[in-house]
């Protein structure tokens, strides 16, 4: 689905195709070295593109998750995904979500638009809850996802250790459809 965004220009928010897997690989490892918000020191997502073009067919195959890219002016700059927490049926209400966007292309509205795929792809699948864990000092992440009604329900104290031994607390943050 194509989207304008707040500076007039578009954003493709779909689903990745095979010929995608490069750039995303590329998108994981600049996004690593840009911030701290994510789960990995710069230089531990290793993969190939093989991988990825197998990984992206397994999600393609998969009707309990789905994966969006966010194409804007023909290069990839973001990616999120989405899938049931678990299989078993007591679970499958449950769906979590989790994002990457390269810092140049923040503040576009870009997240936002992921994130209404998302709710879309939910609803569709018949999940009642979205969830997500974001470190407690991503400001930016937390504004958006309070202002689709996400709601912070616990707090992972010293959930990432940074290589420089700093330690930081992430969110759990719940919506309920």
């Amino acid at each position: 689905m194509k989207y304008e965004l707040r500076n007039q220009k578009t954003v493709e928010i779909r689903v990745p195709t095979l010929d995608d897997a490069e750039a995303i690989v590329e998108l994981i490892k600049q996004a690593d070295t840009e911030t701290l918000f994510l789960a990995r020191e710069p230089g531990e997502f290793v993969t190939s593109v093989e991988r990825e073009k197998e990984v992206i067919t397994g999600v393609i195959n998969d009707s309990d998750q789905q994966w969006f890219v966010a194409e804007y002016e023909g290069k990839v700059v973001g990616q999120c995904s989405i899938g049931l927490m678990r299989r078993v049926v007591r679970y499958r209400h449950r769906a979590e979500v989790a994002f990457v966007i390269l810092q140049d292309y923040c503040d576009l509205g870009i997240g936002g638009k992921i994130m209404q795929e998302c709710i879309r792809w939910a609803k569709e699948n018949g999940v009642t809850q979205l969830e997500l864990d974001v470190v407690a000092k991503n400001e930016r992440a937390i504004k958006m996802y309070e202002g689709f009604h996400f709601e912070k329900v616990g707090v992972m104290p010293k959930a990432l250790r940074y290589s420089n031994g700093e330690f930081v607390d992430e969110y759990n943050m719940v919506l309920t459809l």
